[in-house]
């Protein structure tokens, strides 16, 4: 895994099948909490890592059916 360093609100771009997803951090005002914006284009699915789990898990079921 790399670790980078970005400013909050400073965009990290991130190639992606050949198309720019821009990343963005954003301070909350709950203290040690950030917020992620992510703009892609729509034919890039976004999500959480739980969700993307849950995804995986459901088609997975479905092909040993």
């Amino acid at each position: 895994m790399n670790i980078i360093t970005v400013p909050f609100e400073e965009p990290l771009v991130i190639c992606i099948q050949g198309e720019n997803v821009r990343l963005i951090a954003f301070k909350t005002l709950e203290h040690g909490n950030i917020k992620f914006g992510v703009e892609a284009p729509r034919f890039i699915n976004v999500h959480r890592e739980e969700i993307y789990q849950a995804i995986k898990k459901k088609a997975q079921a479905l092909t040993e059916e």
